[in-house]
């Protein structure tokens, strides 16, 4: 196993246990579309960069789930594993206890008339992950909305996120695929997809970014999200697009 770090913003350090490297793991690679889409703004501002970062880490939190019920392939799941362990530890280092991020990207407060739904199933056991901290930026009032909402966290309040129209239309269009090879090869090329253009957001946001402990966590966070993009493009070379 191999110890992920997630450098705090603003408190403390989170560090969890994740899944060894995959041994196919390609040298890093990022795609052509990964400096399109998702990082404009994302780039500098600081709550621009957490929205985006949170929303790609729902959309693939969730498509991993469905994942994990619906493949066989053991290289898919091992990946698969491998994206909630680590997509669950840079949420819990971006989003505070108790709150979620809402259709406008606004951090919001766990009020009571938000209700977490328990039957959402995770697909296995995560390894514990200790809260980090948020950026800083403080918490506003507002309300989720009922768009999209992912709840990373089933067994706990916050920890939601109100996916964009691109989140959602990926989520549809990996529900709607056939089982067997065709589904595992419609998961992978979404995930190594949005794996570069995660990778270019925290980047662009690591090299630009408006908030010093932000750019800290960006750069120690990098490493690991290249690793999780090359396992991601290899999979795709194997299983093909």
């Amino acid at each position: 196993m191999k110890k992920l770090t997630l450098a705090a913003i603003g408190l403390s350090v989170a560090a969890i246990s994740a899944p060894a490297l995959a041994q196919d793991a390609l040298p890093i690679r990022v795609l052509p579309f990964a400096n399109q889409d998702g990082v404009g703004a994302a780039a500098t501002e600081t709550p621009a960069f957490r929205a985006e970062a949170l929303r790609s880490d729902a959309a693939s939190i969730e498509a991993s789930r469905i994942a994990l019920q619906r493949s066989r392939n053991p290289r898919v799941r091992n990946y698969a594993n491998r994206v909630l362990v680590e997509r669950k530890a840079t949420t819990d280092a971006l989003l505070p206890p108790n709150t979620s991020l809402s259709r406008n990207g606004s951090v919001v407060s766990d009020n009571q008339g938000i209700r977490t739904d328990l039957s959402n199933p995770v697909g296995l056991v995560l390894a514990p992950v200790t809260v980090a901290a948020n950026i800083g930026t403080g918490i506003v009032g507002g309300a989720l909305g009922a768009v999209g909402l992912v709840d990373n966290s089933p067994a706990e309040p916050g920890r939601r996120v109100a996916l964009g129209e691109r989140g959602q239309a990926r989520l549809a269009q990996l529900q709607s695929a056939p089982n067997g090879r065709a589904f595992d090869r419609t998961y992978i090329d979404q995930q190594a997809r949005s794996d570069a253009r995660t990778l270019a957001l925290y980047d662009a946001y690591a090299k630009q970014g408006d908030n010093a402990q932000g750019r800290r966590f960006a750069t120690e966070a990098l490493p690991y999200i290249a690793d999780e993009h090359a396992h991601s493009a290899s999979l795709a070379a194997r299983i093909g697009g």
